[in-house]
């Protein structure tokens, strides 16, 4: 075996001396709550899935047309990101937070009262605007609680939200649309939103490992906080990891929003099962993910403290598990039944959504901590320009298996395809990614300038 040289890396930045005094179960607490912006991010996009066959027959829409106004979201979406990631680093998290989610609560309301295809797809586009910034600061506030060598755990945390979402509240949003009609689900995911809002609004702060603390700890009692180091933006842009991060997360992305599109579709249509048992199904996949992305998160972060490089726990570990969830994915057009093509569905989902515990602290671990959301932002921009067409591609491949009267055998078809992405996806991280070798770059270029 070839052995891996690891650069010197720079001494990091000290904890302030709060860091020691945080209880675990406030960091946990306030992981958990930041779970649930997670959640309410992608009950935006679940509920389309789970209205997506009585919202096509009422308002007259093909596949490519739904499939259109799913990936709305992601067309604006990205360029808020980049204009938020201008900001970022200067913004309060509590008002950032609150007000991205009190606008996204708003913007379901217009399709309860008046719903249509194009108010469909103007709300996707205004939603995908509000929803930009929430991600990045979601994650970079959680990571403000834990130092990086336990950041896996709590990733993987965050990145189930959707998991949750799914398993918690699709089973009776799908009996509210049952019950009521397709649009009051988008009644009750506003509802939703808004109690998590009213509730961050009182509790949300960042943590000790965030740039504003560790100022504030550095600085003499009567002397303002000094601005943390910075790097040179490009110097992070053009490291491996950060091409890694995009690679991966734009694969990762791509899968999560065809999921949250189609599935309940493919239940219906490729399954037989009815549209209740359908949306209950919904987050069985999740299942899957959560075991994963918990064991594999725990598991990075147990190897970083015994030594192992981020290379190793990071960089080959997140290749492998998203490999082998595409392979997985890819298999589906080949299972029959029902048993055989769940199961694939579960592990080949659960596999490429793992992936998400070893991007984001991998692309944090290069970045100064007053860059982190900034950075995180123009990443997880350019992951959506580039997931965003997943649902239009998947659209026109079901548009078309339905004029060959195929249209089940079109839905395992995306998810082949689907699969085919993660494989590549998965071989460019594990082949790129270097968190150590980056930093010391990335540091190399700050005290250059």
């Amino acid at each position: 075996m070839v052995s891996e040289s690891v650069p010197l890396q720079p001494e990091p930045i000290a904890a302030p001396a709060t860091a020691g005094k945080t209880r675990p179960v406030v960091a946990w607490g306030m992981t958990v709550m930041l779970v649930g912006v997670m959640l309410i991010a992608y009950l935006d996009k679940a509920i389309l899935g789970l209205v997506a066959q009585p919202a096509m027959a009422d308002l007259g829409l093909t596949a490519a047309e739904f499939g259109a106004i799913s990936s709305a979201a992601g067309l604006l979406g990205p360029l808020s990101v980049f204009l938020y990631a201008l900001v970022a680093d200067r913004l309060p998290v509590k008002t950032t937070l609150f007000t991205v989610v009190l606008i996204w609560c708003l913007l379901q309301l217009p399709v309860f009262f008046a719903a249509s295809g194009g108010l469909l797809l103007a709300t996707r586009f205004l939603l995908g605007l509000a929803e930009g910034p929430a991600t990045p600061t979601a994650y970079a506030t959680a990571y403000s609680w834990w130092p990086n060598e336990r950041r896996g755990l709590p990733t993987a945390l965050l990145t189930t939200g959707a998991s949750f979402g799914k398993l918690l509240f699709a089973p009776p949003l799908a009996l509210i649309i049952a019950a009521f009609s397709w649009e009051a689900g988008f009644l009750a995911v506003a509802i939703l939103g808004l109690a998590w809002a009213v509730g961050w609004l009182f509790v949300g702060r960042e943590g000790p490992y965030s740039q504003a603390v560790t100022t504030k700890a550095a600085a003499q009692p009567e002397a303002p906080a000094a601005p943390g180091p910075r790097a040179p933006v490009r110097a992070i842009l053009l490291t491996g990891t950060f091409a890694g991060f995009v690679i991966a997360n734009s694969a990762a992305a791509m899968i999560a929003i065809v999921v949250l599109t189609w599935l309940p579709s493919y239940f219906q249509v490729g399954l037989g099962f009815s549209a209740v048992t359908a949306g209950s199904l919904f987050g069985v996949p999740s299942i899957a993910a959560m075991v994963f992305l918990y064991g594999c998160g725990a598991w990075s972060d147990r190897l970083l403290k015994r030594g192992t490089t981020a290379r190793r726990a990071r960089g080959l570990m997140g290749g492998a598990v998203l490999g082998l969830g595409g392979v997985f994915l890819a298999a589906l057009p080949l299972a029959s039944g029902v048993a055989f093509p769940m199961g694939l569905l579960m592990l080949g989902y659960g596999l490429a959504m793992t992936v998400n515990a070893m991007t984001n602290p991998a692309l944090v671990q290069i970045a100064p901590v007053g860059q982190q959301r900034s950075v995180l932002s123009i990443g997880l921009a350019v992951t959506g320009i580039v997931a965003a067409g997943g649902p239009l591609l998947t659209g026109r491949v079901l548009d078309s298996a339905r004029a060959a009267g195929a249209l089940a055998e079109g839905y395992t078809t995306i998810f082949a395809l689907m699969g085919g992405i993660a494989i590549v996806g998965g071989l460019l991280f594990a082949l790129v990614v270097n968190p150590e070798r980056d930093a010391a770059k990335v540091e190399a270029a700050r005290l250059a300038r």
